[in-house]
């Protein structure tokens, strides 16, 4: 191992401790003859999960010249947020245009825009993925009326949950149906969501039972020290339902989680869904021109904030290359203005910019085809992501 990548592991080691799958990525290291059985063993020996990290970090360094990029690659398929530490993220694929629904991938025709149809739509493709415009996120000092707004305020917001499902089992009946271009919404989600200042959390391909366990485990967790949760999940579905690895489960099954969550309460919760929610395709037509001491009850269903890249009963696009529509435009719109704008505001932008796009297929049935995404909030109060540059009166 070359002493620059010692280096970069030595640096980041204890962010990787944070949440370095370490039985596991020992495993994969084992298969790929990086590590010994002796090295396997020594980390699935160690009881706590941070002990195994240790012991991890301690041997990889004495592995030779190829353990630094096996281990980054590992990480990019088990936990992309870390490998992003130690190597910048690679984009690959070409460009085919399809749905979450498990059809049409496989037509090698970028999406296109109508120009003007809507705000910042003329920047689609590749520019929507460049980050730190001439806004930046940026926070200067104000404060605001927490009464009205939500107080946003702790170094680290929150905690973001990615879930990202991209191969799926025979079970599933969606193993021919890989998400290509996922990847892409991925990342693109993890470099927002850390502007944002949340701690990312990323997960690959998950069965129905993880995606469950992910749910309770952040429902039961204690956000005492943040300001808001964030859960989004990029997968396959049908109305009402999303896809694990291996099936179904129902968006409520998910969400229900968070309803008696103690520390999440009076906190904003915002879920995203990357996911077909039913089997039409949408056709277009033209048209003309309190005091913090206080303790306060409030409704289990306050506070939470859904947003769909979809309708129901509609299919939702996704490029092979720039991702899908709904995370290409929420990823710009957001980027551009969450420095100063509430998130109404913003998502109201993103449906009217995925409004624009049209598939282009070259099927009858599935060509020049449309899109919408929707919100749906129960929220209390104004959300800004950084109260402390707005003014008020």
């Amino acid at each position: 191992m070359q002493d620059s990548e010692r280096e970069a592991l030595r640096k980041n080691r204890q962010a990787l401790l944070k949440d370095l799958e370490a039985k596991r990525i020992a495993s994969r290291l084992f298969s790929k003859a990086i590590f010994s059985d002796e090295d396997k063993d020594e980390v699935n020996s160690k009881e706590t999960k941070n002990e195994q990290g240790e012991a991890l970090l301690d041997i990889l360094p004495r592995k030779g010249p190829k353990a630094f990029n096996t281990f980054c690659d590992i990480l990019h398929e088990v936990s992309p947020h870390l490998e992003s530490l130690l190597r910048p993220i690679q984009e690959e694929g070409m460009p085919t245009e399809g749905t979450d629904g498990g059809i049409g991938n496989k037509n090698p025709i970028p999406s296109t825009i109508n120009p003007g149809a809507a705000e910042h739509a003329d920047q689609a493709d590749a520019k929507l993925f460049s980050f730190g415009g001439s806004s930046g996120v940026k926070p200067s000092s104000n404060t605001l009326d927490t009464e009205t707004v939500y107080k946003m305020e702790r170094g680290t917001r929150g905690i973001a949950i990615i879930i990202n499902n991209k191969e799926f089992l025979r079970s599933s009946g969606m193993d021919r149906y890989p998400r290509n271009g996922t990847d892409v919404d991925r990342d693109a989600l993890l470099k927002l969501f850390r502007m944002l200042k949340f701690d990312v959390r990323v997960y690959n391909n998950r069965t129905r039972a993880e995606i469950n366990r992910i749910a309770k485990d952040m429902a039961t967790y204690n956000h005492s020290n943040y300001d808001a949760f964030i859960f989004s999940i990029l997968t396959h579905g049908e109305e009402g339902v999303i896809y694990g690895t291996d099936g179904t489960l129902t968006i409520k099954e998910i969400t229900s989680e968070f309803k008696y969550s103690a520390s999440l309460a009076g906190k904003p919760k915002l879920f995203f869904f990357q996911a077909c929610q039913g089997h039409e395709y949408m056709d277009g037509m033209d048209v003309t021109d309190a005091p913090q001491d206080n303790r306060v009850s409030v409704p289990a269903e306050a506070d939470f904030l859904y947003a769909y890249s979809t309708v129901p009963g509609y299919y939702s696009w996704r490029n092979s290359v720039n991702g899908s529509w709904f995370i290409q435009s929420l990823t710009k719109v957001f980027e551009d203005n969450a420095e100063r704008m509430d998130i109404l505001r913003m998502l109201t932008r993103v449906n009217a910019m995925v409004s624009t796009y049209k598939s282009r297929t070259g099927d009858h049935y599935s060509d020049s085809k449309r899109q919408i995404s929707s919100i749906v909030s129960m929220l209390r109060k104004e959300l800004y992501f950084f109260p402390e540059n707005i003014e008020r009166s």
